[in-house]
């Protein structure tokens, strides 16, 4: 059985299962994709990095709408 990909929920964009193992070559490509320098990693988890890859990957993601200011307020209960 062949490789199958799976459509994303929210965009209906197909993705192809990952043939690579996270191993940390990887982990490290993909800090210096995201411009990351040694002294920027110090302070760093593996979480806040792959989170920030995950934001990278979500930047051209057009929202259908947008939150005002009055809409936090009442999700917050102050309106």
């Amino acid at each position: 059985m062949g490789r199958r990909s799976l459509p994303d929920e929210r965009t209906g964009k197909k993705i192809a299962p990952s043939t690579r193992e996270p191993n940390g070559a990887i982990f490290m490509l993909r800090c210096a994709e995201l411009g990351l320098s040694d002294e920027a990693l110090r302070g760093m988890s593996m979480g806040m990095v792959f989170d920030m890859i995950t934001e990278r990957g979500n930047d051209g993601y057009e929202y259908p709408t947008k939150a005002t200011q009055d809409d936090i307020y009442k999700f917050f209960g102050k309106g």
